[in-house]
């Protein structure tokens, strides 16, 4: 039945273009990297219409015009990346200089993990039929275990997330066990999904095993009820599995913060040429003056400490891949010295670290994405979303080749390398 429903699509594909005459776009004798397997596709030519992929052939036999065609020779095609842990600038002109960061580093795709009323208004004007900026996915006002709410203002909470088109609930902490039941019983009643953190804590809140693992959660973040929980981490790895939940590491973030770089060349990382003078001065002064007070020796053993567990959660990364558990990508670039865009090829490093394949690396941000939100894009295939990167070498060999764009497609717009070099002068501090 799956296979008839593809020919199908397929079939449909290929008889309106009949009906158009004309592609929209082609890009010619270029190596396919589909993401549906680990392979590469060689001397294909990639026909677009209407924002969509209507057929990958061999290019020295593709008969197709298009009304533009771009040569990729030498070039491979990929999908473009996610960022699954995003945190979005409050005004307007941080909030652009955001997105480009992300576009020139070829992620498309940003779910944001700080809900705010605001956001859904953000939604509106950035991603519009006509826009190339990331496409947003929103979390709702966060729940924390300081706020209390009746059965009636839980239902409200969850009717109103719907009715707005937030994407999901986000639990960053919750008050009891009873909260969290009541929370799900409404978000099954009306099909609102749960991400976040991983709600029970044994220095806080304890929430049954029982009731997360039944509950609407589709991801947790930060690898939390894993790490440090040697008792529960067996059973808690095969519920994972069982229910098919997305996790979301956020490695770069524990690296930074737990200070495994030396300031100068935390200050020398890619990027910070983005960041605001200003901005590295106070970061950079208050990192100073953090360790100088902790004092030299105390912090080179809380480094050696912190590395242990991030040894610790490395080895978590690789246990889980190995599992089929699906990961998803996000540096978490909320704190200083990360910076947007940039540090989702510093979190790909790091789950390179992990011992995870350059393939199993590029799914966390790419198929693994989209198959949370259930979308068509993720892979180079017939009928999917024209939304892909195009590199001059081999992502499944080198995953620095994503560090360097020729191009990008997404929501049926071309940015070449002239404009996403224009656009990386338009963000740099003046």
């Amino acid at each position: 039945m799956k296979k008839f429903l593809c020919f199908l699509i397929v079939l449909s594909f290929q008889i309106a273009f009949c009906q158009n005459k004309e592609a929209d776009f082609i890009i010619t004798n270029v190596s396919v990297v589909p993401m549906n397997s680990e392979i590469v596709l060689k001397n294909q030519s990639v026909v677009i219409t209407d924002g969509k992929i209507i057929e990958i052939a061999d290019a020295r036999k593709l008969k197709t015009k298009a009304k533009q065609t771009i040569d990729g020779k030498g070039k491979f095609l990929v999908p473009s990346l996610a960022d699954a842990h995003a945190h979005l600038p409050e005004n307007d002109t941080e909030l652009e200089k955001y997105f480009k960061l992300n576009l020139i580093n070829g992620v498309t795709k940003l779910r944001s993990m700080r809900g705010d009323s605001k956001h859904i208004e953000m939604k509106k004007k950035y991603n519009t039929e006509n826009s190339y900026y990331p496409k947003l996915y929103l979390s709702s006002n966060p729940i924390t275990r300081n706020l209390s709410f009746t059965k009636e203002e839980i239902a409200a909470f969850v009717k109103e997330t719907k009715e707005n088109g937030f994407d999901f609930i986000k639990v960053l902490s919750i008050k009891n066990q009873e909260l969290f039941d009541e929370l799900n019983t409404v978000c099954k009643e009306y099909d609102v999904k749960i991400g976040g953190h991983f709600p029970s804590n044994p220095k806080g809140v304890v929430i049954s095993d029982e009731s997360f693992f039944g509950s609407n959660y589709t991801s947790f973040e930060h690898l939390g009820g894993l790490i440090g929980e040697p008792n529960s981490f067996e059973s808690r790895v095969k519920s994972i599995k069982e229910k098919g939940l997305y996790a979301c590491p956020t490695l770069q973030w524990y690296i930074i913060g737990y200070g495994q770089f030396s300031v100068e060349d935390m200050i020398k990382q890619k990027g910070m040429q983005f960041i605001n003078p200003e901005t590295v001065k106070e970061w950079t002064e208050k990192t100073t003056l953090y360790r100088e007070k902790t004092g030299k020796k105390e912090f080179e053993e809380e480094v050696a400490l912190y590395a242990k567990e991030l040894q610790e959660r490395r080895t978590v990364i690789k246990r889980l891949n190995d599992e089929g558990v699906p990961l998803i990508l996000g540096p978490d670039s909320s704190s200083k010295f990360i910076v947007p865009g940039f540090a989702m090829h510093e979190e790909m490093k790091s789950y390179q670290k992990a011992g995870l394949t350059n393939y199993a690396i590029l799914k966390t941000g790419t198929v693994n994405f989209a198959n949370l939100f259930n979308e068509n894009y993720g892979t180079i295939e017939v009928g999917k979303n024209a939304d892909f990167l195009i590199v001059s070498k081999n992502p499944l060999k080198r995953l620095d080749a994503l560090e360097k764009i020729e191009g990008i497609y997404f929501n049926n717009q071309y940015l070449n390398k002239n404009a996403l070099e224009e656009m990386s002068r338009s963000i740099l501090p003046n």
